[in-house]
């Protein structure tokens, strides 16, 4: 039997069970691109590399996906997709819940697995929880937050996001955002799991700026910030347009490089021309993830001014600070969500009030003006991440909670056979 792994709290992490076979279904993985999605990534890599335990991924199918599955997949990690992502959680969308449905349970049908893994809420989960019911299988499902907070707004939704955690063997909360709303909605406090997400420190870690982008974009003797994230509105790039001016004024060298695809890019560059900021403002488009570390080796600051939309739409944890830090640099995040755990104000830098731009002007000035600081503040966070934010203690997380899952389902199988043979000795274990 494999050896148990200690973790920092001396909690046993082998969970008494030798290999683990899960089926985890996830609406989108990557090369889609998006914080929870680089989570599973991450957390499932590490938890086949250190168990002997095997991972059937049931995904869909985005651009690029063929070239990544020849690179990812492997003998204890397998990657199966059909259909496409769907474009919301509304209910017209519902009835594309059905092939799904059927697709995760010929699975469980034709093949032995131990626990399912539900990535998403819709349609994943909801079908999670039928096929927990029908094949007698855990349940775990994962919690980012903003599951919480955009439901919240609508009519109906909540009641089938409420039935669907209430009925998992174990809720995954990746923040504490999320651990909060769960509490809110009246998950029992007993299976809820906090599993903030790791960096992984062989992919970032501090290292000389890519000199060919310096050339590419005009670096050359300038401050530069960086934000890399989705242009829509909650991201928080308007605000940094518009503290930017003031910034100038004061540090004329500065240029500010905006990483990422989305609905909101016109907007932006509309207010780019309005504020005439041509020269200091460059849009480098989405880059792939492998590619980020050279981004955030450019920067002096890292920031994302993210805030809380109308409609619920808030930035969960925000992965992009954790990462930055790791590469030793200060960021500059908005007091909402995820970003509050996320970012120690004024230790791995700052947390500014998301619609202030005088705020915004004036923190991007202290850390720009103040080399000393800078360099502390993106020390700290590199020193923060790399004894905090370990990928590898995160998958030991995950096994412990899912080997007791599989043992308590063992030990009711068992019970359930023993209590029948009591009552009908012919029946043979």
């Amino acid at each position: 039997m494999k050896a148990a792994i200690q973790t920092g709290n001396g909690a046993q992490t082998g969970g008494g069970v030798d290999r683990i076979d899960y089926l985890v279904t996830a609406d989108s993985y990557l090369p889609h691109s998006g914080g929870s999605r680089v989570y599973y990534a991450n957390l499932y890599r590490n938890l086949v590399a250190q168990y002997p335990d095997r991972v059937t991924l049931l995904t869909k199918k985005v651009p690029g996906w063929k070239e990544f599955d020849v690179q990812e997949s492997a003998e204890n990690f397998r990657i199966r997709r059909r259909f496409r992502p769907l474009p919301n959680w509304k209910y017209q969308e519902m009835p594309k819940a059905v092939p799904q449905l059927l697709h995760a349970a010929t699975t469980l049908l034709l093949e032995k697995f131990d626990c399912l893994h539900c990535g998403d809420l819709f349609p994943q989960a909801l079908n999670g929880v039928y096929l927990r019911r029908l094949f007698k299988v855990p349940l775990l499902v994962f919690c980012h937050g903003d599951e919480i907070s955009q439901i919240d707004r609508r009519r109906y939704q909540p009641r089938v996001r409420d039935f669907i955690y209430h009925q998992a063997d174990a809720v995954i909360a990746a923040n504490q955002f999320a651990y909060d709303g769960l509490t809110r909605i009246g998950v029992v406090q007993e299976h809820i799991h906090k599993l903030t997400p790791g960096v992984d420190l062989e992919h970032f870690y501090p290292r000389s700026p890519n000199h060919d982008l310096i050339e590419k974009y005009g670096l050359k003797d300038k401050k530069v910030l960086l934000t890399v994230a989705r242009l829509v509105p909650r991201k928080g790039h308007k605000v940094v347009l518009q503290a930017l001016p003031k910034v100038l004024r004061e540090t004329p060298n500065v240029k500010y490089l905006i990483a990422g695809e989305g609905p909101g890019k016109n907007q932006l560059q509309k207010l780019v021309d309005e504020l005439g900021l041509q020269q200091a403002v460059v849009f480098v488009g989405d880059i792939p993830h492998d590619q980020i570390c050279d981004f955030y080796s450019l920067c002096d600051v890292f920031i994302m001014v993210n805030r809380l939309e109308a409609e619920g739409d808030v930035e969960s944890f925000g992965m992009v600070f954790t990462e930055a830090n790791a590469m030793g640099k200060p960021v500059i995040g908005g007091k909402s969500g995820g970003a509050i755990e996320a970012v120690l104000d004024s230790k791995t830098g700052f947390l500014v009030e998301p619609d202030s731009a005088e705020e915004v002007a004036d923190r991007l000035l202290l850390l720009l003006q103040n080399e000393d600081l800078c360099k502390r503040m993106g020390t700290a966070g590199l020193f923060r991440v790399q004894s905090e934010f370990n990928w590898s203690t995160r998958a030991q997380m995950i096994r412990k909670i899912s080997a007791d899952l599989v043992m308590k389902a063992r030990c009711r199988q068992w019970l359930k056979t023993a209590v029948a043979q009591s009552r009908n000795p012919s029946i043979s274990a």
